[in-house]
């Protein structure tokens, strides 16, 4: 790149900070600031297509100078005067370095005063220092010696290191033998592993090394000390499996690296039967601050044969939640402390607040950190293909910690310990203890929290005091000594990392959902017995894709992605990947369920009618039994040593409705005083006479005849017949010229199968009716 009229070229890119070594010249690199070097008049990109440095190559050499500034000077001034003969700042020649002396000779001369000074430096040697100095453009970084990094092993042959790994592995479930026997067990292993393959016996004794480098690589690789340690830590460090990929990787920025975790919450809530429930918290942490980047809290319970209950555990769905927690802002709910809020915490509020709008003064004091790398448990709902297909979508990389190895997570496991000291023991309603044996007596009887009450208590904890407490782990290098909290520690991060708002909007929100794939049909499509048709408004949508028949995806089956929500499955949205729009539905009957339900409430009815000889099919039957349920439950007394019951859980609600536009915002308000009747218009004598409409109904349905006030009936009353209550038509409805529902006609009458075959035509299709 050009800037201040030469070239430079960037070797390091950190923050709002950009690392420069100029192109000629030997001068030391140079850290600007990228706004104020985008902004010079002379500032432009000469070349992209260079490659990246290998871990910071440019700067290697300069780190190595970091406090050696005296000898690096000193060599700087051997260096001029074997080139130049004179020291710098002398005007007369040393000894050994007049003009008439060659390069050779000068090198020498520095050789023999560098050993009088008890340095070892031959004149070869200082040679080679002078020809690396000169193409390095006279640089003194590259006449300081490095540091070797030392071999891990010596030169001791790698497969005898492995051999020796092995040996005290065997032994590790065994009692404890001296070093001399695991030399001797070494050398038999590599006999019998390596002697058809070397030949020689001589050259397989050639990867066992004396007695002294055994012992002292046994005591370097610290299998010594492993040998002398009790049996069962011998036994436990054998049994551990090793790092994944390497090992653990060094975490600089917000979201870089995040653990997630669940675990049982040993806090009792009220389910959604008015019956305790255990509850379990899925939480994801960032490493890199220690914040709390999501939480969710689920009901938990094993299936019940004899009343049937579902079983309940935290599933995809709900780690889907969970993320979409980490992608937003949580706002301040009503009733919680005043202090709880961003605004009065140590977060930069006025940076985030510009930098995203969803940014208010009643948003909590916990910070939108987008995850990059997940670290989770290899439980079923993450190794779940709906979960992949989400982190896919959301560019988060997965990586599966080891099994029975919660060290690959220390800071979630950390998390659920001071989750139990610093908040569950103080939720005296449903606190369960520790264990079984410190448990307290009518916890069941206590007036218990819902879910979601529970899960509103945590998020203020959280915001409240998690995230403002000091940790122990976290430290400014610039403020050595002084512990940080989460929000101070993110505060110091994302100055230098910046920070980017990655809002979604409802139908980005719907990919996020349950998927299914669902065969559309006239009369609508079904998931788990359940019928969905479309709202109006997307019928003539509707009416298009059947009329495109199978959705030609590969694998599919010519079915139709839909995508619905457990929680709220009264409606879902079938997907249109030819134009990349979707289409509402609603469940047919739900008219019928005027109070809140879910899948699972849907699924212990349906199986409690298929105990009582139903059938799972029946949908009628099942939602006229869950709305008899909500009514029976609104209508009883309720427990005298309980609250009222609360809706059912239902999760965190996820953004997927569209906004309805209001039509009148904008417009100034309007004074009716100034409002003037609007004249009449004469009817235009060359307008065609009215042509009476044709009938409504084709042959056979029933007539239309005049009723006995004189005014037509409804063209649709024929599909209704009279119930015998004597009841008749709205005066606004049976008023309405017959051409009115010329439209309605076509819509319903029409036939939608595009192969013409009317056999297997459904007469009772509420949809088509």
């Amino acid at each position: 790149m050009r800037w201040q009229e030469r070239e430079w070229e960037v070797v390091e890119w950190q923050g709002p900070l950009v690392t420069l070594v100029p192109q000629e010249g030997g001068e030391a690199p140079r850290a600007v600031s990228y706004r104020w070097l985008v902004g010079a008049e002379d500032f432009a990109v000469l070349d992209t297509g260079g490659a990246p440095a290998a871990e910071g190559a440019a700067l290697h050499g300069w780190e190595r100078q970091e406090d050696r500034e005296e000898e690096a000077a000193l060599w700087q001034a051997r260096m001029v005067e074997i080139d130049t003969g004179l020291a710098p700042g002398r005007s007369e020649h040393k000894q050994g370095f007049g003009p008439g002396t060659t390069l050779a000779q000068r090198c020498a001369a520095m050789s023999a005063r560098l050993a009088a000074d008890g340095i070892g430096c031959s004149a070869h040697t200082l040679a080679d220092k002078r020809r690396k100095w000169k193409a390095a453009g006279e640089n003194s970084v590259v006449l300081l010696p490095g540091t070797r990094d030392r071999r891990p092993g010596g030169f001791t042959d790698r497969r005898c290191l492995a051999a020796m790994q092995e040996v005290v592995a065997r032994r590790a479930h065994e009692s404890d033998v001296t070093i001399d026997v695991v030399r001797e067990e070494v050398e038999d292993l590599l006999r019998s592993r390596y002697a058809a393959e070397l030949g020689d016996p001589a050259a397989v004794a050639a990867l066992l090394p004396s007695r002294s480098t055994f012992y002292l690589r046994m005591k370097e690789s610290g299998l010594a000390e492993v040998l002398a340690g009790a049996t069962r830590a011998r036994a436990a460090l054998s049994s551990t499996p090793p790092l994944p990929h390497g090992g653990r990787e060094a975490v600089l920025r917000p979201g870089q690296v995040t653990q997630a975790d669940t675990t049982p919450l040993r806090i009792l809530a009220r389910g959604d039967d008015g019956r305790p429930t255990a509850t379990e918290m899925t939480m994801l942490i960032d490493v890199a601050n220690h914040s709390m980047c999501a939480l969710m809290i689920t009901p938990s319970h094993a299936k019940d044969a004899e009343s049937g209950r579902v079983g309940r555990a935290t599933r995809a769905i709900d780690l889907t939640l969970m993320l979409a927690q980490a992608f937003a802002p949580w706002p301040v709910m009503p009733g919680w402390d005043p202090l709880s809020a961003a605004a009065t915490s140590s977060l930069p509020f006025g940076a985030l607040r510009a930098a995203d709008d969803r940014f208010n003064e009643a948003t909590a004091a916990r910070p939108v950190i987008h995850p990059e790398l997940i670290i989770y448990d290899q439980g079923s709902p993450y190794v779940s293909e709906h979960f992949k297909e989400v982190c896919d979508r959301l560019r988060i990389a997965r990586r599966p910690a080891r099994k029975r190895t919660p060290t690959d997570k220390p800071l979630a496991e950390n998390f659920f310990t001071t989750l139990a000291h610093r908040f569950s023991q103080h939720v005296r309603h449903g606190w369960q203890g520790r264990s079984h044996k410190k448990r307290g007596r009518g916890i069941d009887r206590m007036p218990l929290y819902t879910i979601a009450e529970l899960q509103q208590m945590a998020q203020e904890w959280v915001a409240l005091e998690y995230q403002r407490t000091p940790d122990g782990g976290l430290y400014d290098p610039f403020r050595p000594g002084i512990k940080l909290s989460p929000n101070d520690m993110y505060a110091v991060q994302v100055a230098r990392s910046g920070y980017r708002p990655v809002p979604f909007s409802p139908a980005r929100n719907r990919f996020f959902l349950l998927p299914r794939w669902v065969t559309p049909g006239k009369g609508g499509f079904m998931i788990d017995y359940r019928t969905y048709q479309p709202v109006a408004q997307d019928a003539g949508h509707y009416r298009e894709i059947l009329l495109r028949g199978g959705s030609k995806l590969p694998g599919s089956k010519d079915q139709w992605e839909c995508r619905f929500n457990p929680y709220r499955p009264e409606r879902v949205w079938l997907y249109d990947h030819t134009a990349g729009t979707w289409v509402t539905c609603d469940f047919r009957l739900r008219h019928l369920l005027t109070d809140p339900w879910t899948a699972d409430m849907w699924q212990e009815h349906a199986e409690r009618h298929r105990a009582a000889g139903g059938s799972e099919e029946d949908e009628e039957a099942i939602a006229l039994s869950l709305a008899q349920r909500d009514r029976r439950r609104r209508s009883r007394r309720p427990p005298p040593k309980r609250t009222g019951t609360e809706p059912p859980f239902q999760g965190l609600e996820l953004e997927t409705e569209q906004p309805s536009q209001d039509p009148y915002a904008g417009l100034e308000e309007f004074d009716l005083s100034t409002l003037r009747p609007y004249p009449a218009q004469p009817i235009s004598p060359l307008a065609p006479p009215p042509v009476p409409a044709p009938p409504a109904l084709p042959a056979g349905t029933g007539g239309a005849e005049p009723s006995d006030s004189g005014q037509a009936p409804h063209p649709l009353a024929a599909l209704f017949p009279d119930d015998g209550d004597g009841s008749t038509l709205d005066a606004s409805t049976a008023g309405t010229p017959t051409a009115a529902y010329e439209v309605v006609q076509a819509e319903l009458l029409d036939d939608l199968d595009p192969d013409g075959d009317d056999d297997d035509e459904d007469e009772g299709d509420v949809w088509e009716m």
